[in-house]
């Protein structure tokens, strides 16, 4: 028998080197990759998650998972003894994460402060948060203000000064390329020196390479097939010949490349707006140039202090980008051949190459283009870039499921125990890649093992997280494990299946009614008890009347002393209950309450009128998950009512004999049949990106529920509360008329008098 081994390939924080099968805790200090997304206020979510409990509930679930795994291979078995091994590696991180969870700041400070492929940079904005604070940066410039409120700053000043005053020239990439040329050719050009500048611009601006000596069918070009084609005359321009190359080499490229950044603001924007970003803009570009410049060896300065205490070097470095962007030339190229103009100044070792400079801008780019892609993070005080081409002791950081990381024996505190471990981590990371692989797919996935060995191997617990395929083999060799399948269909509403179970084997029909297990329905909660049990706390009074005709009176009696105790007021005047697991919280209770659904669509429905009048879209669009959210939790027999043909008509009585048990709706958005239950994902589908409504899908399809997502109208709300009140209060009604049902005969005879 094949089974799916427990111990995922992926899972958050955790790389395994397959060589030597260390366990890799990676520890992310911002999201991002080679620039962080997160800054100022957002800068430490995902370090503060992770010591907040994320690491920890990963390693225990992981622990388990190999707990598992271990469990079902045998001694010797080569892939137990590595599971075995990366447990004990588990427990060490466990300690070492609990010991840190207080102190974590401090390790962390000390690594930032120290030299690494991580460099931090902080900008002015002319809006300044508070709450940006930086470690070490490799750029910035002075933000305070002196006592009359004036920035500090001279490069600041400087900028907002001039900035205003310019007229930014056409910004059109074609226009870019060829004004770049022209400065670039040298005096006098021959055609192939327009030929040859032309193909290595389109590379350095936009990373495109465009042979120019062949037309694009391919047959060549030379100065006398463009005389001939343009007409062209001893009196011809470079600029003539550029035009006439662009035209017969490159005529459909222009609309898929990006405008560069220094020429991305629209025309239309305000003075005192177009005046913040190209400020922004400079400083960004600055600091990516100081980020290169520091990692590469060619200097060691802060360029932001440099600029801020020389007034004429920063008028001077304005001038260029204004001239510049008047101009239409290239802004990034010119900033860096003043660096090279002002090599002293800037300490540069060696001057800034065309090498040198292509990459930088390109940084640039992809950079500026990943922090302004969404506006889902304003702030624009701070930033981390990371050094992807770092090697050796240098490369502390790399990036992991989207974040920038570092290894957790990086910041480990030397007090916490298993420290020679820790540095045999570290060995073992030191030639780790810039990109560390989100998956350890090496991992085995499965094993063949005898179903007699591996019931004898695990207990209930770990018998639910088998695949559906090995448990039905499970069952076929004890009943008791069929008796496990059995209480799963009744949980999940699955009448037919379980009726047919229970009557399989008549002589066992007592033995399954009356024996508790361990079961879990589809939302999550897991029950100890037996299946008359679960569906009283349910209301499924459906299912109860189908266990009720098979059971024996000596069956009944037990029932009846289950649900008594259920409906027992303890010293607190709370009804004693079920107690079930969910989402790792206990709780008890007499039965399932509709009242969170039923109060969530009130809610809805009594406030979506002045929602829409304040525009409030993001309160209704929470408003309206939450629906969605409620209808997660329900046991199946209410999707059931919702999902079979005619349940939520108005007056319906809810009193068929039968419960067609369906649970499924037609999708809109991909046009097919889906299924409510079971749930796609904890944190996808129903509930998060959208809701199911029985009567607005009812008017238009006539069957079943439906499905709606994204910013909702009441159409159809008002019908489904009325319907699921009705439907709460007939079946908690019914309970009272189960318990008769269950009295023996005796009983009945005696309570009447006769």
């Amino acid at each position: 028998m094949i089974i799916l081994l427990v111990e995922p390939r992926s899972s958050r924080y955790i790389h395994i080197n397959q060589e030597t099968n260390k366990i890799h805790l990676m520890v992310p200090i911002v999201g991002g990759q080679e620039i962080s997304t997160d800054n100022t206020c957002k800068a430490t979510v995902e370090l503060k998650g992770f010591f907040d409990g994320e690491a920890l509930n990963t390693l225990n679930a992981y622990k388990n998972a190999l707990e598992i795994d271990i469990l079902l291979l045998e001694d010797g078995n080569p892939q137990r003894v590595m599971k075995q091994d990366r447990l004990a590696q588990i427990e060490i991180y466990i300690e070492a994460v609990k010991a840190m969870q207080y102190s974590y700041g401090k390790e962390v400070g000390k690594l930032l402060a120290r030299p690494s492929n991580l460099y931090s940079i902080q900008l002015r904005p002319f809006e300044q948060d508070i709450q940006s604070t930086v470690i070490n940066p490799t750029f910035n410039i002075e933000r305070g203000n002196d006592d009359e409120g004036n920035p500090l700053s001279q490069l600041y000043n400087i900028m907002y000064r001039m900035f205003p005053n310019i007229t930014v020239a056409i910004n059109a990439p074609r226009t870019i390329l060829t004004n770049v040329v022209l400065h670039a050719l040298p005096k006098s050009p021959t055609f192939e020196d327009i030929q040859r500048v032309l193909g290595e611009q389109s590379l350095a601006l936009f990373g495109l390479s465009i042979d120019f000596t062949k037309r694009t069918d391919t047959t060549l070009i030379t100065k006398e097939s463009i005389d001939t084609l343009m007409g062209f005359e001893d009196d011809a321009t470079p600029q003539d010949y550029i035009d006439a190359l662009l035209g017969a080499c490159a005529l459909d490229v222009w609309g898929s490349i990006p405008t560069p950044p220094f020429y991305s603001i629209p025309t239309a924007t305000p003075v005192d707006e177009r005046t913040e970003r190209l400020s922004i803009l400079t400083q960004f570009f600055l600091a990516n140039l100081n980020v290169y410049c520091k990692a590469k060896g060619m200097s060691t300065q802060n360029f932001g202090v440099i600029l801020d205490k020389d007034r004429a070097l920063s008028q001077g470095l304005v001038d260029v980008v204004s001239q510049g962007l008047s101009a239409g030339n290239d802004v990034e190229r010119a900033i860096c051949n003043f660096f090279n103009a002002n090599a002293e100044l800037f300490e540069l070792s060696s001057p800034l190459n065309s090498e040198d400079i292509n990459t930088i801008k390109q940084k640039f780019a992809r950079a500026y283009q990943t922090i302004t892609a969404t506006k889902e993070n304003p702030h624009m005080d701070d930033f981390m870039i990371l050094d992807m081409d770092a090697t050796r002791e240098f490369a502390k950081f790399a990036t992991h499921q989207g974040c920038i990381c570092v290894n957790f024996a990086e910041i480990v505190d030397p007090a916490v125990p298993n420290q020679n471990y820790f540095a045999g981590i570290r060995t073992d990371f030191a030639k780790h890649t810039a990109e560390i692989p989100h998956k350890n797919e090496w991992i085995a996935s499965e094993i063949d093992i005898e179903p007699e060995i591996l019931i004898n191997r695990i207990n209930n617990d770990q018998f639910v997280l088998l695949p559906e395929s090995v448990k039905e083999d499970c069952y076929r060799i004890y009943p008791m494990f069929q008796i496990r399948q059995w209480l799963h269909d009744v949980a999940k509403g699955k009448q037919d299946e379980a009726e047919a179970r229970l009557t399989a084997s008549p002589a066992n029909t007592q033995v399954f009614l009356r024996t508790p297990g361990v079961f879990t329905d589809y939302s999550g909660r897991t029950f100890h008890c037996t299946a008359y049990e679960y569906a009283y706390w349910a209301k499924d009074t459906h299912m109860c009347r189908m266990l009720e005709r098979y059971m024996d009176e000596e069956t009944k009696s037990q029932m009846l002393a289950h649900i008594d105790e259920m409906e027992h007021v303890d010293a607190a005047g709370k009804k004693i209950g079920l107690e079930y697991q969910q989402h790792g919280e206990t709780h008890h209770s007499a039965h399932f309450e509709l009242t969170p659904l039923i109060e969530a669509l009130q809610y809805y429905i009594n406030n979506h009128s002045n929602w829409l009048d304040t525009y409030d879209y993001d309160v209704i669009d929470n408003a309206w998950l939450a629906i969605g959210k409620a209808q997660r939790d329900v046991p199946a027999h209410v999707a059931q009512e919702y999902c079979r043909p005619g349940s939520f008509d108005p007056g319906s009585a809810f009193n068929e004999e039968t419960l067609i048990r369906i649970l499924t709706f037609y999708n809109s958005k991909t046009h097919r049949e889906e299924s409510w239950f079971p749930l796609e994902s904890s944190d996808y589908g129903l509930g998060f990106q959208f809701i199911l409504i029985r009567q607005r899908w009812e008017m238009t399809n006539g069957q079943g529920p439906g499905f709606l997502g994204g910013l909702a109208v009441l159409s159809g709300l008002p019908t489904d509360l009325a319907s699921l009140i009705r439907l709460d209060q007939i079946r908690t009604s019914e309970l009272s008329q189960l318990r008769e049902h269950l009295i023996p005969p005796a009983s009945n005879l005696a309570s009447m008098g006769i």
